[in-house]
């Protein structure tokens, strides 16, 4: 069965965004996976998608401009993807 991405994952992204002070990004669950996107709800730009491999393992994806997600070489738990889009993939959580 696969993993479904839970409250508490979205609770840990949300304070990471807090916590970078990334104001203009939000975050919602759909299914197993955490998008992160702005802009308003009824049309909202996709920033990055962090979908739930197993409880303990994660992978990202990126929204495309194309209009579809591409994957992004990241296999870790949720505070190391983080970590890594943050560090390595900055650009994605710029405005």
């Amino acid at each position: 069965m696969p993993a479904t991405a839970t409250a508490a994952d979205l609770a840990v992204v949300t304070t990471f965004l807090k916590r970078q002070k990334l104001k203009h990004l939000r975050c919602r669950v759909r299914a197993a996976a955490v998008i992160v996107e702005s802009g308003p709800k009824d049309d909202a730009l996709g920033h990055v998608r962090l979908r739930k491999q197993s409880a303990s393992a994660w992978e990202a994806d990126e929204f495309h401009h194309s209009g579809r997600w591409a994957a992004l070489p990241i296999h870790a738990s949720l505070n190391d993807v983080l970590l890594a889009i943050s560090s390595d993939f900055s650009w994605l959580l710029e405005p």
